[in-house]
């Protein structure tokens, strides 16, 4: 008789789990009805399915959001804020994230930026969806713009000074821990921007009606994502102005360029900025590491301030960041020559 005691209470045990995590999977909050229009292609939007989500093609081609849902909440209960985004110049890949909660897919940023090609990227998400995706660029700073945080905070350090970050949270909001949120404060950049929108709540971000425990909103759920979208967008064309702005103080050369310079000169040193996990995958040959996000200080493989030093990263973003750096630390001959993805001689990749 105690063996079966020992036998069926285990299984009992494990099929209630079973049962209530079944549960807690399923009660999540659906998306409105009316965001069933934004699937079907607009005149400057393309909505296209892909494994993990979908993808907001717009008009624009040089820069790309990836967003992280709220937790319990059906992914495609953002497609209205992001469909505005991507007819405003940012295309977005709205992510699908397992059992609904970003935890289980706090790395898919990484898949979406190793299968398209973008000149900037930024990541963003809303409530759990933005923790995870502040905790995914606190470690890959040097390949990403900024981040847009929608009543969320970070719990790691975002401190780079190539990388922004706007926070945004309603004024009503009944969900977010301020307290918390005030004191990840301290994770931030010094280009950090924070919104608070009078009359807004924690669900209107999305379109999936109300959510327990936030506050009835005083605006509507499209003024709330009215004020989203312009805050955004003025994150990002501040940040392009500044880039814009600020003293080019070294040189930009093509790929050919570079091979002509490599095959003629020997005292040249060519610096490949990327992880040294991207380095180890394939190189220029004769390129040393030096990851952009190390360069924050004179470093010792550069002794020499004026020997001809040739950049490169994968795409061509990281390796501009890097020569502006040294040429900022007095560097007087740094070369910068784009991505490995632009560079036609596979002979010369080892």
């Amino acid at each position: 008789m105690k063996w079966k005691k020992r036998v069926i209470i285990p299984v009992i045990c494990f099929l209630f789990i079973t049962a209530v995590c079944i549960w807690y999977i399923n009660d999540y909050y659906h998306a409105d009805e009316n965001v069933q229009e934004y699937l079907q292609k607009k005149d400057s939007v393309s909505v296209i399915e892909m494994p993990d989500g979908l993808y907001l093609d717009g008009p624009g081609d040089d820069a790309a959001l990836i967003f992280y849902p709220g937790a319990k909440v059906e992914y495609t209960a953002y497609l209205p804020l992001l469909s505005d985004l991507a007819d405003s110049g940012i295309d977005c890949f709205l992510i699908k994230m397992p059992c609904n909660l970003a935890f289980f897919g706090q790395n898919k940023a990484k898949k979406i930026m190793d299968s398209y090609e973008y000149d900037r990227w930024y990541l963003s998400g809303h409530s759990l969806g933005g923790a995870m995706a502040a905790s995914y660029a606190s470690g890959h700073l040097e390949s990403m713009d900024g981040l847009v945080l929608l009543a969320a905070y970070p719990t790691k350090s975002l401190k780079s000074e190539a990388f922004s970050v706007l926070s945004l949270y309603g004024s009503e909001d009944g969900v977010l821990n301020m307290k918390k949120a005030k004191e990840g404060k301290v994770y931030m950049p010094a280009d950090y921007a924070e919104v608070c929108i009078e009359g807004g709540n924690h669900a209107q971000f999305g379109n999936y009606g109300e959510q327990k425990d936030d506050h009835a909103a005083d605006i509507s759920r499209e003024e709330q994502q009215a004020q989203t979208l312009d805050a955004i967008l003025d994150m990002i064309e501040d940040r392009d102005q500044k880039q814009e702005e600020a003293v080019m103080t070294y040189e930009q050369i093509s790929p050919q360029e570079a091979k002509a310079r490599m095959d003629k000169e020997t005292d040249v040193i060519i610096l490949d900025v990327r992880t040294q996990e991207e380095y180890d995958s394939g190189h220029i040959k004769n390129a040393v590491c030096l990851p952009n996000e190390e360069i924050l200080s004179e470093p010792e493989i550069l002794p020499d301030k004026s020997q001809q030093i040739m950049v490169y990263c994968r795409s061509g973003n990281r390796s501009k960041q890097a020569a502006q750096r040294l040429a900022d630390m007095g560097y007087e001959n740094v070369l910068e020559f784009g991505g490995i993805l632009d560079w036609p001689y596979q002979e010369m990749v080892e």
